[in-house]
C-alpha cells in the first residue's frame, strides 16, 4: 500500500508553554493525514456518511522521540496496515526536514453506523485485496486492554464545550488527551514532557455532559488515566502515559 505524505508547519497556536508541539495538536496532524489518505482512497468520511456510516478512532499509541518545535516543518507519513477483526489499522511516522524520525504512531478505527452507533465490518467499505494484508507497523500496541483505574490520586472536572464536539456529534479524541494532561501535577508538567501515550476510547460522550479526569502514578515516569462521565460514572477512555525529562 502506497504511503501518503503530508507537510505541516508547527504554528504558535499549536505549541505548549515550552515551544513544543502539544500532543493534542500532534494527534490532530495525524488525524488530518489519515483523513486525506482515506479520501484519496475513496473511503473518506464524506463518502462514508453518504452511506450512513462514519469512521471513529478506538485506540491509538503515539511515541514522541523528540518533540517537534515551533515553526518546524514536518512530514507526516501514513498508510493502512491491516485489519484486526472489527478495526482497520493505520500507522504513522513524523519526520523532520532532515529525515529524522520524531514521532511514530499506530491507530485502530471502527466503521460505525450512524443510525445504531454500532460497528460495521471494515471490509464492508474497504477492498480486501488492498487493505486486508498486514503491512509493516511503525510501532505496536501494548498487549491486551489498558488497565482501568481502581483508585486515583488526582481528579479534575470538565464540562463538554461546543469546541469539543466533532462531525460525528460526539467529543473529539483530542479533548480526551487534553483532559488527561490537565490532571498531571504541575511539577511534572514543568520538568518533563510526554514521551509516549496509549489510549482506548470506550464510549461516546455528548454535549451537555461533564467528565472527570483521574490520575494514578504507575512508577518509572508512567501514569494511568481514566476519563469517566460524571452523571453515570461510565468509563469513556483509558490512557497510559510515560514522561521524560524535558530537553533544554
Amino acid at each position: 500500500m502506497e504511503k501518503l505524505r503530508c507537510r505541516f508547519t508547527v504554528h504558535t497556536y499549536e505549541v505548549d508553554a515550552f515551544g513544543q508541539l502539544s500532543v493534542p495538536a500532534l494527534t490532530g496532524f495525524l488525524a488530518e493525514a489519515a483523513g486525506r489518505h482515506a479520501t484519496a482512497l475513496g473511503v473518506g468520511i464524506d463518502a462514508l456518511m453518504n452511506r450512513g456510516l462514519t469512521w471513529v478512532l478506538v485506540r491509538q499509541r503515539v511515541e514522541v522521540l523528540r518533540a517537534p518545535r515551533l515553526h518546524e516543518e514536518l512530514t507526516v507519513e501514513t498508510w493502512p496496515s491491516g485489519i484486526d477483526r472489527l478495526a482497520a489499522i493505520r500507522d504513522f511516522r513524523v519526520l523532520a526536514d532532515d529525515g529524522t524520525e520524531l514521532c511514530r504512531a499506530i491507530s485502530q478505527w471502527y466503521v460505525l453506523a450512524l443510525s445504531t452507533r454500532r460497528p460495521h465490518p471494515p471490509l464492508s467499505v474497504l477492498d480486501a485485496a488492498r487493505f486486508e494484508e498486514e503491512q509493516p507497523h511503525a510501532v505496536r500496541f501494548s498487549a491486551g486492554k489498558l488497565a482501568s483505574l481502581e483508585r486515583w490520586d488526582r481528579e479534575k472536572r470538565f464540562h463538554i464545550r461546543y469546541a469539543d464536539i466533532d462531525r460525528n456529534l460526539h467529543v473529539n479524541n483530542g479533548s480526551y488527551l487534553s483532559w488527561a494532561m490537565e490532571a498531571m501535577p504541575r511539577e511534572v508538567w514543568e520538568a518533563e514532557r510526554l514521551a509516549a501515550l496509549e489510549v482506548q476510547y470506550r464510549a461516546e460522550c455528548l454535549l451537555g455532559s461533564a467528565v472527570l479526569s483521574r490520575l494514578q502514578p504507575a512508577g518509572g515516569g508512567s501514569y494511568l488515566h481514566g476519563i469517566v462521565r460524571e452523571e453515570d460514572g461510565r468509563e469513556l477512555a483509558r490512557l497510559e502515559t510515560r514522561w521524560v525529562t524535558r530537553e533544554a
